[in-house]
């Protein structure tokens, strides 16, 4: 007479229901906290049209193709190919009245100034930036009228301190 051998199963069948379900568990969560992640990164840099864009309407990461700080409009080109400028910070130029009012260029001036800083240490730049080889300045500073109408943001722009071009994307999103 032969016995019958019981062979139990292998695996995941092999498990009981509750680690079974527990398992299941867990994946469906590690699933859903990786779709999050991406859609976070994904809607977390807004995308950049490229082609003429008004002043106004320029982001940090917008690569331009002119080398010119005081246009009204700029064409945006893709960051990989060579470009004079890159918008890479938008700065709020909020100063007490009283000293915007001491002289017109004020604001100009210290638009430049908080630019430099940022490129200084490095905020919203990539972190091997070598900032020596780079100027950061003001485009888009709002005149008087528009200052006074609320409007106190500046965008920062990077340019090779050489006059050269800038190859590649040097802007970096701040979490």
């Amino acid at each position: 007479m032969t016995e019958a051998v019981d062979a139990s199963p292998r695996g995941f069948n092999g498990l009981p229901t509750w680690a079974r379900i527990g398992l299941i568990a867990l994946a469906a969560i590690l699933v859903a906290l990786i779709a999050i992640v991406a859609v976070r990164l994904a809607t977390r840099v807004p995308t950049i049209p490229f082609g003429t864009t008004a002043v106004a309407d320029l982001r940090p990461g917008s690569c331009l193709a002119e080398a010119q700080p005081d246009l009204e409009a700029y064409t945006v080109i893709p960051c990989g190919g060579e470009h004079p400028q890159q918008v890479f910070a938008t700065a709020d130029l909020e100063l007490d009245a009283n000293t915007y009012a001491l002289v017109d260029t004020a604001l100009a001036t210290f638009g430049d100034e908080v630019c430099s800083r940022y490129l200084e240490y490095r905020l919203f730049l990539r972190a091997g930036l070598e900032t020596r080889q780079y100027t950061a300045y003001a485009i888009a500073v709002p005149d008087a009228a528009t200052y006074a109408a609320g409007s106190t943001e500046a965008l920062c722009a990077l340019a090779p301190a050489n006059g050269g071009t800038i190859t590649g994307d040097a802007y970096r999103p701040m979490p």
